[in-house]
């Protein structure tokens, strides 16, 4: 196997690896414990009063984790040509490969994390945009969670209904602010001094946050302003629906082909410890709860050992 192939499959998720799983699992447990440690170290710098030496090993951190996270993208670029093409797709160059990867998210995130550090070399940078850029590290370790990966599932199959929910509560905003503003500008010039200024208002009116940095003092005010805060009770709950329904389906999706999993793997009436392992690795592979997938197991054995004809309810009905 080429060291680009080695490469690859070491720096894939442990999960996705073909070759070198070991490895693979070793060093997504060390780098996932060096994310945390480099965040770690990142908020321990604000603290006041650190001691200079624990600066000095603080700073020690940061040089030794941006190298690391240098060699690790740079080698992630070039081993990136040797990801397998998808099924159904044509094979593709090792230059579109790696421009694939390039424009990737987590690409981007592994660029941003380490980007900062060098340009600060060159530019003026404010040190506190360099940390908002560094705790931008903590992103990666969405490489290696599975319930992050599945969030990102769920917010691209349900973009198209987030975008119009989200347009519906902007629209919303805008006619909130805009009321509030002809209601309260004449007893409160300066608090609603204009409709961008009302925004505020009803943004945080429409989330039942509330600050109370602006109030309606007026009748009508009071009064609108408890409608649109049972309003916002209603309209944000729709992205949270949206969410939870959509996340709700992709766990019951997983759970769909474990179960189609281990019904093919009974289809003989009996699990063999080959079956045994494939099935705990797609169990693993889905991110399903180990005691979950065991109750499954037990009664789709019990359904099949108690069924006169295991294959019957897979007939089609007539």
């Amino acid at each position: 196997m080429s060291f680009q192939r080695t490469c690859y499959n070491i720096l894939t998720p442990h999960s996705d690896a073909h070759e070198f799983k070991t490895l693979s699992k070793i060093f997504d447990f060390a780098l996932v414990i060096l994310i945390l440690v480099n965040v770690g170290a990142m908020m321990l710098e604000t603290v006041p009063g650190l001691s200079p030496t624990w600066q000095r090993e603080l700073h020690t951190i940061e040089i030794v984790s941006v190298l690391i996270f240098t060699v690790e993208y740079l080698l992630r670029v070039y081993s990136s040509a040797a990801a397998p093409s998808r099924h159904g797709e044509e094979r593709r160059s090792a230059k579109k490969k790696r421009w694939n990867y390039l424009k990737s998210p987590m690409a981007v995130i592994d660029l941003m994390a380490i980007l900062p550090f060098y340009l600060s070399m060159f530019v003026a940078l404010d040190l506190r945009i360099l940390r908002v850029f560094r705790v931008m590290r903590i992103l990666k370790i969405g490489r290696y969670s599975r319930s992050m990966q599945t969030l990102l599932t769920v917010l691209r199959n349900e973009a198209h209904s987030l975008g119009a929910a989200i347009s519906v509560l902007l629209v919303f905003t805008v006619i909130a602010a805009t009321c509030i503003f002809y209601i309260e500008h004449t007893a409160q010039p300066e608090v609603f001094s204009s409709i961008p200024a009302s925004l505020w208002w009803a943004l945080v009116t429409l989330t039942t946050v509330g600050y109370g940095d602006a109030v309606p003092i007026t009748t009508l005010g009071k009064v609108f302003g408890g409608f649109i805060t049972i309003m916002g009770i209603c309209f944000y709950a729709l992205p949270a629906g949206i969410l939870s329904s959509s996340y709700t389906a992709q766990m019951q999706l997983k759970r769909d082909r474990f179960t189609d999993t281990v019904r093919t793997a009974l289809d003989d009436g009996h699990l063999s410890e080959h079956d045994k392992g494939h099935i705990e690795r797609v169990r693993d592979l889905l991110d399903l709860d180990e005691e979950e997938a065991h109750l499954i197991v037990r009664l789709l054995q019990h359904h099949h050992s108690t069924s006169p004809n295991p294959n019957a309810d897979k007939r089609p009905h007539t």
